[in-house]
């Protein structure tokens, strides 16, 4: 919305937020509205809207303290829809309460949208216009619901069928969940924040009003049991060749599994921003300061337009390298902690942080072991997020120090890769051309026996059956359910299963495959396995290293970088020298040293200094 002189004035206090109220009507062409301050401290009673902009050409009309001003359709959609429930509360709205043209009021506001969203009476989540099979989609959530109450039910359905989880498979719900994730609200990455500080909320696609739990509930078990992923994508061919749509609600949800292990009001800040990377800003400033408010350790200050965007990326890296994170475990067991090693939290943090860093997207002008925020075309996963672990050093060694763009830290070069496969199993997820999104069987299949004949050939300690299980380890990244302790035939039949699956693809005649042993509870095609291998794989390459070990680098690593371990960090890293530092390209998968315990090295580390 621009500005109008005779709209905005001065805000009197350095708390005050304007509150909107819709007038009362029914003319379909005319929408009037008064704009008053208010502290945000005082015990007003408000709701806040969460919506899409969308797009302001050419815009609406809305009469606005007398005045004519315009806004974009969809707003006006949502004013329309309140107005016709008779909606009569203070209505708090981003772009008609914020002087968007005023910078500093901008930053001063959006510094407050912490307590702007937690201290509304109830946020609304508009979707848009109501669809044909919304309320098929909502009948399906309760079924759903209705079955399935509790966390453990949730993580237990990831390798089963419709059927067993019990839900129909010829039903219009999944049509209406497939329109659902296509809305644009879940593109916004400005959502997380939204959804997180609120109190109460309830979601809207036109005036259909859905409880914000039982779609949030619904959306994590869509993303973990890979049936109903599938079931949704089958129902729309957008979502089927870019899976970022189906994986938008998954980071939402995972933080009601998050809240529900951890004592700890703040989600953790790296695991946001890692998992919502898919999501869009216009202002790529805003993929740090949308995400800011959610936590309670970091101060609002921060939050400054008139900062670029270099600026803005280097600054939180500084605080965020030394947050406090809490312990939580989704994957595994608790990892063990050596008596020697010191009990702070303070490794773990620098460990979840560095494993942030995608060697796909980096800009020029930021240190390499500062993210760059801004949106890669595929889902990065950091190994972290399964290996909670930290690595001990038995001799003297300095934690994470940063001077200026410089962070030095203690480290041991452990080995170097001796082959890396420039193929990768998987397209991007990013790619538009549906033959390309779409998985190509015989590529995978000849991609899985390259990396099989490579590490047969190179990893001489390892013969037979303790060969074959290690492989079907190192090709899931050691990560299904229950991970290290999860048994290797249960890894080799995934793989096998997996191997087979592809090589029967009624799309494309393979000649060529690998001859695997049969288990007696041979399975025709294991989609946890599959899952694991698609979501990890992203971003990452398979290699041998010189030392005989398999391993996942990230894709831009060469032959003369360095795989080490830093000074408490749960996974190893690719670095680059650079005379006498080096770069951080990102974190890497050493199947030797991959376990749940913490690792202890006997070695003496040395300084390092990435730049």
């Amino acid at each position: 919305m621009t500005s109008a002189p005779s709209i905005y004035h001065t805000l009197g206090h350095q708390r005050s937020i304007r509150l909107l109220r819709i007038h009362p009507g029914k003319d379909e062409k005319r929408m009037v509205v008064d704009l008053d301050e208010f502290n945000l401290d005082s015990d007003v009673q408000y709701t806040a809207l969460s919506y899409v902009w969308g797009n302001s050409s050419p815009p609406s009309q809305i009469t606005c303290n007398g005045h004519c001003a315009p806004v974009t359709r969809n707003l006006w959609d949502v004013l329309s829809c309140l107005r016709e429930k008779n909606f009569g509360s203070l209505l708090w709205v981003d772009a008609i309460c914020i002087n968007q043209q005023d910078r500093q009021e901008k930053s001063t506001q959006v510094s407050m949208m912490r307590d702007i969203y937690k201290r509304a009476a109830k946020v609304v989540f508009w979707l848009g216009r109501q669809e044909q099979y919304d309320k098929n989609a909502v009948e399906l959530m309760n079924i759903f619901n209705a079955r399935h109450k509790f966390l453990s039910d949730v993580e237990s359905l990831r390798g089963k069928s419709l059927n067993e989880i019990g839900l129909p498979l010829n039903h219009h719900g999944w049509i209406g969940w497939a329109s659902i994730l296509s809305r644009p609200w879940f593109g916004r990455v400005w959502i997380v924040q939204e959804f997180l500080n609120a109190t109460q909320s309830v979601f809207m696609s036109g005036a259909l009003e859905i409880p914000s739990n039982l779609l949030i509930w619904f959306a994590y078990a869509a993303g973990a049991a890979a049936s109903m992923g599938s079931a949704i994508a089958l129902c729309s061919a957008q979502i089927f060749s870019n899976r970022r749509f189906a994986l938008r609600l998954f980071g939402l949800g995972l933080d009601l599994y998050i809240r529900a292990t951890t004592e700890d009001p703040d989600t953790r800040i790296v695991d946001l921003w890692t998992r919502s990377q898919l999501l869009e800003a216009t202002d790529p400033r805003d993929r740090v300061f949308a995400l800011l408010s959610t936590q309670t350790a970091v101060n609002m200050d921060i939050v400054d337009y008139n900062k670029d965007v270099v600026s803005v990326y280097k600054e939180i890296a500084r605080i965020a390298l030394f947050l406090p994170v809490p312990r939580t475990y989704w994957y595994s067991t608790t990892p063990k902690v050596p008596k020697h090693g010191p009990a702070t939290d303070t490794m773990e943090r620098t460990s979840r942080f560095l494993a942030c860093k995608t060697a796909s997207l980096h800009s020029p002008t930021l240190p390499s072991w500062v993210p760059d925020w801004r949106p890669v075309d595929f889902l990065f996963v950091p190994l972290t997020r399964f290996f909670p672990g930290t690595a001990w050093f038995t001799h003297k060694y300095s934690h994470a120090i940063v001077d200026g763009p410089t962070l030095t830290i203690s480290g041991y070069v452990q080995d170097r890769p001796k082959i890396i496969v420039e193929s990768t199993p998987y397209p991007r997820l990013g790619d538009s051309d549906n033959s390309k999104a779409q998985l190509r069987p015989k590529r995978i299949l000849n991609w899985q026996i390259m990396c099989y004949l490579l590490a047969k050939g190179y990893c001489p300690h390892l013969n037979g059956n303790k060969f074959l299980e290690a492989f079907c380890r190192a090709m899931a990244f050691n990560a299904l359910p229950n991970r290290v302790a999860a048994p290797g035939a249960q890894y080799i039949e995934g793989f096998r299963a997996l191997h087979e699956n592809l090589g029967n693809s009624p799309t494309e005649e393979v000649n060529c495959r690998l001859n695997l042993p049969r288990s007696r509870n041979a399975v025709e095609h294991d989609v946890v396995y599959e899952s694991v291998v698609t979501e990890l794989a992203a971003g990452r390459k398979f290699a041998i290293t010189r030392g005989g070990d398999m391993a996942w680098v990230p894709t831009t690593t060469t032959l003369n970088d360095r795989i080490c371990f830093l000074a408490g960090c749960a996974v190893p890293f690719v670095i680059r020298p650079r005379g006498k530092s080096f770069d951080l390209l990102g974190d890497c998968y050493l199947h030797s040293m991959m376990t749940n315990d913490s690792i202890v090295l006997n070695s003496q580390p040395q300084l390092l200094e990435f730049r």
